[in-house]
């Protein structure tokens, strides 16, 4: 009997996922260090990388400290992050309490609402404000010319750190509300059963649990502050006062030699301290799963602390509180963005008007910011999250020897100043071929706003990555299956409601976000944020509040449309 020998199935030749792995990986370094590395080459230079003759020089730096301005810049940025960062710790963690631990009527809406200064473009909640609370703000003529009594200038440093903490206040609120979602209540519990009252509970026993997220929302806000460029230039324009990110624009935007090595340097030296805040965060967070208490946690209070006579007193102020903070503003940049003026002096349906909306429609360079700005949070947010995803699972569930590498570079582009980004950004396309090709359109902006807001999405995958059991990988390996073929018939499907929630939260983040880009933009690849920043600067205010109504708007709808897609995604 003649045996048939039947022929080895023939494979197409796969590419290692080793080498795979190391160009995720490289690509992520790449993107993340590239532009630190002109940036820094930049400020020893003594004359602008485009021009011929330039040595080594440390004259940027002389003529950095050597300018009495820059000395005024730093000392009003730290006036400014100190009063902003004490009080929205404050406040954060005060209602944190309150929605968390108390028995405050309304505090699951109030929890929802006090989130709202995250969620709303924050050039949109600058315009609302500066509508209602600003030198000619609706609210302020109506106390100073109608109620005779003396006003506040939103235009100082008390003004524009009272505005910061209203916009950083949902970090810390946030922060410690997770923290007191996962600590024991059995302490508090048992204090309030030897009789102690609710302050002495809350001051004795919560407020120490909470020390280690407090000091982590601390110098988290702290290094936030640093980098404030929209405040200054929209609040502190009128006053003549600059931070130091402020400095650096209108120093790059004003000099005679455009981008003098003395920016770079200032960039640089900025660079170095949030480098050391981020680090002594990191030690922070470490130093925080330390802080535990025997018994279970997350189950929250078994009955929670009674306010009693303060109940209601207590929800009426925190509703004043985000009503005066959130929704008058709000009203405000609505009600600005249909008349010609907000004024006391005139009803303002007498002045009503569809001029800023018909410019929106007809003023080519707004129409460009709106549509540019869309095209990249789409595009943009896609591809940063699939980017993000894949480098996710090779630093958490791969063998890739330089995989450790990749977590804390992913970490570091948030904690960047968008500004000094910028700036690196600039000097890469300007020095390198590749980054030649992006320079003059749109992408090169595109790539800058992605990069700055890696960390968001890398945030949002983690923990889901996380949860997933590693038996899933062993289980597919002993299928036979790759690692590629694994992260892409298993992981990346489980998760899709995590890929799904880091694109809305992209989406929002790259359709208000400027900061990277103010260096950037030419005519023709306008984007909403700097549009708006240049277009209020000349006086023109109604189109930009039209322009901010779109933005929240459109942040508003993603919100919905994301709410309900990840609520499918969930179930499915």
């Amino acid at each position: 009997m003649t045996t048939l020998e039947l022929p080895a199935t023939v494979r197409r030749p796969r590419v290692p996922a080793s080498f795979g792995q190391a160009a995720v990986g490289a690509l992520v370094v790449g993107l993340v260090v590239g532009p630190f590395i002109p940036l820094v080459y930049s400020s020893i230079r003594s004359k602008a990388l485009y021009l011929p003759g330039g040595t080594f020089s440390l004259a940027g730096y002389r003529t950095l400290f050597a300018d009495p301005a820059y000395w005024t810049a730093v000392k009003n940025t730290l006036l400014f992050a100190v009063s902003t960062t004490t009080l929205a710790v404050v406040g954060g963690t005060l209602h944190a309490i309150l929605c968390t631990r108390t028995d405050l009527p309304g505090r699951r809406a109030y929890g929802l609402l006090l989130t709202a200064p995250i969620v709303v473009p924050p050039l949109g909640l600058v315009v609302g404000w500066l509508t209602i609370y600003g030198q000619g703000g609706y609210l302020t003529q109506l106390v100073s010319r109608n109620l005779h009594l003396p006003v506040w200038n939103l235009s100082s440093i008390p003004g524009m750190s009272l505005f910061g903490a209203v916009v950083t206040l949902p970090i810390a609120y946030l922060t410690v509300r997770a923290a007191l979602s996962g600590t024991d209540s059995s302490l508090e519990d048992a204090a309030r059963s030897a009789g102690a009252g609710p302050l002495r509970v809350v001051g004795r026993i919560t407020l120490p649990m909470l020390r280690p997220a407090m000091l982590n929302c601390t110098v988290l806000i702290f290094s936030l502050c640093l980098e404030i460029l929209g405040i200054p230039l929209f609040l502190g324009g009128p006053s003549g006062i600059d931070f130091y990110a402020s400095y650096l624009y209108r120093s790059w935007s004003n000099s005679a030699t455009p981008d003098p090595p003395f920016v770079s340097a200032g960039a640089v030296l900025l660079l170095v301290v949030v480098s050391l805040l981020l680090f002594l965060r990191s030690r922070l967070s470490g130093a925080e799963q330390r802080f535990v208490a025997v018994g279970t946690r997350g189950g929250g209070l078994r009955r929670p602390l009674e306010l009693g006579r303060w109940r209601r007193p207590a929800s009426a102020a925190v509703g004043a509180f985000i009503g005066v903070t959130s929704v008058i503003p709000l009203i405000g940049l609505i009600l600005m963005s249909f008349v010609r003026v907000l004024t006391t002096l005139e009803a303002p349906w007498r002045l009503a008007t569809s001029d800023n909306w018909r410019a929106v429609a007809t003023d080519p360079a707004l129409r460009r910011a709106i549509t540019d700005s869309l095209l990249i949070a789409v595009g943009g947010g896609a591809v940063s999250v699939a980017l993000v995803a894949v480098a996710a699972l090779v630093a958490h569930r791969s063998r890739f020897p330089l995989r450790t590498v990749l977590a804390p570079t992913l970490m570091y582009p948030r904690a960047v100043p968008g500004v000094i980004l910028g700036i690196g950004f600039f000097w890469t396309y300007l020095m390198f071929t590749p980054g030649s090709l992006v320079r003059n359109n749109l992408w090169g902006e595109a790539i800058a706003l992605c990069v700055r807001n890696l960390t968001l999405a890398y945030v949002v995958i983690q923990p889901s990555l996380a949860r997933l059991s590693e038996e899933l990988d062993r289980a597919g390996r002993a299928a036979g299956a790759g690692w590629w073929t694994i992260a892409r018939r298993i992981l990346l499907p489980m998760l899709r409601p995590a890929l799904l929630a880091a694109f809305v939260l992209m989406f929002i983040t790259l359709l208000g976000d400027y900061d990277p880009v103010v260096f950037l933009q030419k005519p023709g690849t306008e984007v909403l944020g700097v549009t708006m920043l240049q277009y209020w600067s000349t006086g023109v205010q109604g189109p930009v509040a039209a322009l901010a109504v779109i933005q929240v708007v459109l942040t508003a709808a993603v919100l919905l449309i994301g709410a309900r897609a990840l609520r499918r995604a969930s179930h499915a």
